[in-house]
């Protein structure tokens, strides 16, 4: 046997690799530890946030839910509720790096390692700052400290060392000033530059086919990876070089529903304008946000014997169904009221019959070029926005409704008034909220009842505040 081999399989050995094995498991628990720590502490800035709520253990699903509407809309991410359920309430080990990842993001952190690093600061600028202690000598007194004197006479070896090292010093300055311009100071130009883009339309809303004129001014040394994207409502897309530093280009979009114009650099979008083509009269958009799911039907596809309009499933391409349906039925006309001064009700409903997703939510809107009035109702009694008028805008942890027990699967009738910058909201003809605004939305031109599921509408009525009506559908006789 070589003497390797005895080593291998000596008592020595096999101590040292239980050593290592013991050294692995203690710093995996030491994560595991201080991860756990950092998850209290995300629970605890929630809790702080959401204070409305009462604490984290006793959130419902119906309040996970909504967390989990309010998390897509800031990040993009989808965490589901019951997951969310599981992390506040401290019922998993371990929740994977995404879940914590879009948690912190939520909370304004650029991701869960920023998270823990300006914990980890605010902890260290906490602590105490060790005092270093002298040694003392067996008598007492402490231990005095000498500096050598070295003799000042350099030989040529040493002359020779200065200058390597001097020389070697300003080749790191020179690299490091390189990197430093490469890697942050020509970003960060880069990044004002692109902040200097102007990207406007004059006209993105209207009557399909719709056709809107495009302002720029591009910085000239950008110009070059610039490129314009127009996205039709199918999902289309378009691409457009630009030429010139300044200038205009218009485009026509011919598919119903929300299309976009986007200026990219290099892949990225910088800029992005809604662009909503519309058809006169009433349509029906459904959507699945989450898969990116968008189609316009004509509104007698809804029609009922009954005299109300409700969209059959089946008519809902089958990969949209599934948990996020959004079903919105649409009435567009031009300078249909003064946006500031009127009054809009609707008979709504949303019930299993209507193929109603859990929660229920029904909202109504009447929207202009440049704003919108609106609120959103659902059996839990919180809604993700819950009521806007102009530029105000109440979310659905601000205000909680469920003491109006609104119960979806009735027929209940929501309204709207508009009087000198003052919107209230009714349900059933009774006052639930009142907002002040300052800035006039103009011409209304557009009217939106969206359920969660498909929903119902039995009539829609549009009035001046002196009782004269401007508008008026009770859908009992059938509309191409």
């Amino acid at each position: 046997m070589t003497a390797r081999s005895r080593f291998e399989n000596s008592p020595l050995m096999a101590f040292s690799l239980a050593g290592f094995r013991k050294g692995s498991y203690i710093y995996k628990n030491m994560d595991e530890i201080k991860d756990r720590r950092y998850i209290k502490e995300i629970i605890r800035e929630y809790a702080t946030r959401f204070v409305s709520w009462g604490a984290p253990e006793s959130w419902d699903l119906d309040q996970f839910k909504t967390l989990e509407n309010m998390i897509l809309e800031s990040t993009d991410v989808t965490v589901n509720a019951n997951t969310l359920k599981r992390f506040f309430q401290q019922r998993t080990g371990n929740p994977q790096l995404a879940t914590r990842d879009a948690l912190c993001r939520f909370l304004g952190y650029a991701g869960y390692t920023d998270f823990v690093i300006k914990k980890t600061r605010i902890e260290e600028a906490a602590t105490v700052t060790t005092e270093i202690n002298i040694p003392e000598q067996a008598t007492g007194q402490k231990e005095e400290i000498t500096t050598p004197i070295f003799n000042s006479i350099q030989t040529p070896a040493q002359k020779s060392n200065k200058i390597y090292i001097y020389l070697l010093s300003v080749l790191l300055l020179i690299l490091s000033g390189y990197l430093l311009y490469t890697l942050k100071i020509k970003e960060i130009y880069t990044n004002y530059l692109l902040s200097k883009i102007s990207f406007t339309a004059a006209n993105p809303k209207g009557v399909n086919p719709l056709t809107v004129t495009f302002s720029y001014s591009i910085p000239s040394s950008l110009l070059k990876d610039i490129k314009l994207v127009y996205e039709e409502a199918n999902g289309d897309t378009a691409e457009k070089q630009l030429s010139r530093p300044v200038g205009k280009v218009n485009a026509t979009y011919i598919n119903e529903g929300d299309g976009y114009c986007q200026v990219q650099y290099k892949g990225r979008t910088i800029k992005s304008i809604l662009i909503e083509n519309r058809k006169s009269g009433w349509s029906i958009f459904t959507r699945n946000e989450r898969k990116g799911i968008f189609r316009t039907l004509p509104i007698y596809e809804a029609y009922k014997k009954e005299g109300y309009v409700s969209l059959p499933l089946d008519s809902v391409v089958p990969e949209a169904r599934p948990g996020h349906l959004f079903v919105s039925y649409v009435y567009y006309k031009d300078k249909l009221v003064d946006g500031d001064n009127f009054m809009f009700e609707a008979r709504v409903r949303n019930s299993v019959k209507d193929f109603a997703i859990p929660r229920s939510d029904v909202m109504m809107y009447i929207l202009s070029n440049t704003g919108r009035h609106g609120f959103a109702l659902n059996e839990a009694g919180y809604a993700y926005i819950k009521f806007i008028s102009g530029e105000k805008n109440i979310k659905g942890d601000d205000y909680n409704l469920s003491k109006f027990n609104f119960n979806a699967s009735d027929w209940h009738v929501m309204g709207i008034r508009v009087e000198n910058k003052r919107s209230t909201f009714y349900l059933d003809g009774q006052k639930i909220y009142n907002i002040d605004y300052t800035q006039p939305i103009g011409s209304a031109n557009e009217l939106i009842l969206r359920f969660k599921g498909c929903g119902a509408v039995d009539y829609v009525k549009v009035s001046k505040l002196n009782g004269q009506v401007v508008y008026e559908q009770d859908f009992d006789s059938l509309l191409q």
